[in-house]
């Protein structure tokens, strides 16, 4: 079946719309649909009061709601024909309007010339049909274009000096988060991934360097206490274990969690963005908002600099369009000079990758930093807030829309394989840092 991914025929106007109302049920908050403009009223009205009720769509629910299955499941596939994209509603929307005006007014000149209607009639119609609004501003927005969103919504990693900087993680924004490898990405990932869960927030996750076996446990051991987990020794070494959670915890979180967490199957021979955003998709119409991609350069082509520019522009887009969380996680490019504390220069590469995040942070592990960057970070560090030598790894806010570009200082839990922020500086501590940068080397490191 060859899709359609634009619309030439006006009749083709209302269905391109119903399939757009279908796949991205939101519009209907964002776009006030009314059904006098629309010919299959019946369909439409459907959908947006099965949306209000269930706040979703897809076939299943649709075709078990409706009277007539099979009619119900040919008009969905139908409508799937079409390739829609949800930036283009509001323009087809329009157009769809301008349809109904122009039809309706032939009609009234039909009866005129028939005189079913007097001048006087007609020319009352014609008056009403043009006060219908029509936007026509050809890529011009005046002020009364442009809504002001009440309250913006995010979501938050549970750092709560992180979450102030970045004033939380945004809806509709692309973060980017970097560091060089066995710096603690993923595990900040993950850590933010069981913030969501907690909550009951849907969630994909991408693991391209777990398989997914690995990345359950990884997930499930972070949720546990103690007592609730295995530590199986190595039948060689006994200093070597691994751990697990017991096998009822396991079932516990496979059933508190089967319905919010999907994992992108990476055994898939088709590893490319184009398939991932097929899945990411399909996630979308399970309820998901809140995708982990770690890391992208696990997807075919994503060595070279141009087609990273291309990818993280697909997720941005996938972002803002379906008004969702995305957080790309990338491996830094090979510097000259072998350094844990990056910029945005070091990041794949590619400034252009950096000006399509909303945020980007970096992090680091403090236990392997050389004796001039420790000094130097330390120092970036303390004018933060923190002191290093009480911190086993720090994030940086090298770009952010919110509130400010800092450092923050975590400490590891190796158990649990999660972080917590460190303490803020005492007032002891403070006082002697302030003295030990003052002094050292004659000068300030600022």
């Amino acid at each position: 079946m060859e899709r359609k991914s634009f619309v030439t025929d006006e009749n083709e106007i209302e269905e391109f719309l119903l399939a757009c109302i279908f796949l991205y049920p939101e519009v209907t908050k964002e776009i006030n649909f009314e059904d006098k403009f629309f010919v299959n009223k019946k369909l439409l009205n459907m959908f947006k009061k099965v949306y209000q009720e269930y706040g979703y769509l897809d076939i299943p629910l649709i075709v078990q709601l409706a009277k007539d299955k099979q009619k119900a499941l040919d008009r969905i596939m139908a409508l799937m024909e079409y390739v829609v994209i949800k930036d283009s509603t509001s323009s087809y929307y329009q157009r769809l309007k301008e349809k109904y005006i122009k039809d309706e007014t032939n009609k009234l000149v039909a009866k005129l010339n028939t005189l079913e209607i007097d001048y006087q009639e007609f020319t009352d119609c014609v008056k009403e049909l043009n006060e219908i609004e029509i936007s026509n501003n050809n890529g011009l927005l005046t002020t009364k274009d442009i809504v002001i969103d009440e309250k913006i919504e995010r979501e938050y990693t549970n750092i709560s000096e992180l979450d102030y900087l970045l004033k939380g993680i945004e809806y509709g924004k692309l973060s980017l988060w970097s560091g060089i490898t066995n710096h603690g990405k993923t595990t900040l990932m993950i850590q933010f991934a069981k913030e969501c869960l907690k909550q009951h927030k849907k969630i994909f996750y991408f693991s391209g360097e777990q398989s997914a076996s690995e990345f359950k446990n990884y997930l499930y051991v972070g949720m546990c206490r103690k007592e609730q987990l295995d530590f199986i020794k190595d039948s060689h070494n006994d200093k070597i274990y691994d751990t697990k959670p017991k096998q009822e915890v396991i079932d516990y979180f496979d059933d508190i969690y089967s319905s919010d967490l999907y994992i992108y199957d990476n055994n898939m021979l088709d590893n490319t963005v184009t398939n991932m955003l097929k899945t990411m998709k399909n996630a979308l119409h399970k309820g998901v908002r809140i995708f982990f991609i770690d890391n992208f350069m696990q997807l075919d082509n994503s060595e070279r600099l141009e087609e990273q520019t291309r990818i993280v522009e697909l997720f941005k887009r996938f972002a803002r369009d379906n008004n969702v969380i995305v957080n790309l996680v990338a491996h830094p490019r090979k510097t000259q000079f072998m350094k844990s504390r990056l910029t945005i220069f070091d990041i794949a590469g590619t400034q252009n990758i950096a000006n399509k995040s909303s945020n980007i942070c970096t992090i680091m592990r403090t236990d392997i930093l050389s004796d001039t960057e420790k000094s130097e970070i330390g120092y970036m560090l303390f004018k933060s807030g923190f002191n290093i030598e009480r911190c086993d790894g720090i994030v940086e806010v090298i770009k952010t829309k919110g509130n400010n570009c800092k450092m923050v200082g975590l400490i590891y839990d190796q158990e649990f394989k999660t972080y917590k922020q460190s303490p803020k500086l005492s007032q002891d501590e403070l006082k002697s840092l302030e003295i030990k940068y003052s002094k050292k080397g004659g000068r300030r490191l600022d």
